[in-house]
């Protein structure tokens, strides 16, 4: 790719890439020992399965920074960021089983939505008359089971010229003064990492920011920028790793599982480079 392996042992040495690997390792280890799903707490296995996504997602970000590309660590680092903002409103109201409820729910309305979807895709466009009824009768049976959480779940129901929908964040029910990620973001009062989530968004979506102001290189109007950088790794690092801390923090917090060795070394790794989270 971009650099030799000794550029990259190098630069992966800089900011302690094979302590950050064993650390998510000693974190995927316990959570496995901990049997997170097997909890009869709907909370807990709530975390359990948010966890196990942050443990992949974490190991994808430190490969991508391993390889010298930071601005691929930090889109990914929203994921976490975003993930932990929703744990940590959780573990906050984890007493509430609606709302914990709800949470679960909002799935099965993602996915019943999106069938239905794909089922008028394959009626418009599909060739085959036997797939078409089979898309069909998928539809009928994804629209009911939409319809049916739509008919529970009236009362947190938004309207537009399309009708009655449970829109993103609708689970949130009451809770908050709006239904929003930014109204969950501000019960958790992460004052300190949300310019980074913001950071973290313009490398996610397309724009001129987001393609051309890179970490760790000058911004040149003049040439395209399509190459790594071994530089600009700080951000992404504790942006991710703070998140990740986080999460481990809160998901082994409600089994009783001692976790302080693994957030002071989170801790230890992020110290040289922390001043990148008062930015």
């Amino acid at each position: 790719m971009d650099f030799s392996p000794l550029e990259l042992e190098k630069g992966a040495e800089r900011w302690n890439y094979s302590k950050a690997v064993l650390i998510v390792g000693q974190c995927e280890e316990l959570a496995l020992k901990s049997d997170l799903p097997g909890i009869p707490d709907t909370f807990t296995k709530i975390a359990g399965e948010s966890y196990s996504k942050a443990i992949i997602t974490t190991k994808e970000i430190l490969t991508l920074l391993y390889h010298g590309y930071p601005e691929g660590a930090m889109a990914l680092s929203r994921i976490l960021y975003e993930s932990m903002v929703v744990m940590r409103f959780l573990y906050e109201h984890r007493e509430d089983k609606e709302l914990l409820q709800r949470y679960i729910d909002d799935y099965t309305v993602k996915v019943s939505r999106d069938r239905i979807k794909y089922c008028n895709y394959l009626l418009e466009y599909s060739q085959s008359e036997d797939e078409k009824n089979e898309a069909q009768r998928l539809k009928i049976e994804a629209r009911k089971e939409h319809n049916k959480l739509k008919e529970k779940y009236s009362q947190f129901l938004s309207y537009n010229k399309q009708g009655n929908y449970l829109h993103d964040y609708w689970w949130v029910g009451n809770v908050t003064q709006s239904r929003s990620f930014g109204a969950i973001q501000n019960e958790v009062t992460l004052e300190n990492l949300k310019i980074l989530y913001v950071l973290s968004c313009y490398r996610a979506h397309s724009g001129v920011v987001g393609n051309n102001v890179r970490f760790g290189t000058m911004f040149d109007e003049t040439s395209l920028s399509t190459k790594g950088s071994l530089d600009g790794f700080q951000i992404p690092l504790c942006f991710s790793l703070v998140c990740f801390g986080i999460l481990t923090e809160t998901t082994f917090k409600t089994v009783s599982v001692e976790c302080d060795d693994i957030i002071h070394e989170i801790e230890k790794i992020i110290a040289p480079f922390e001043n990148c989270l008062y930015r």
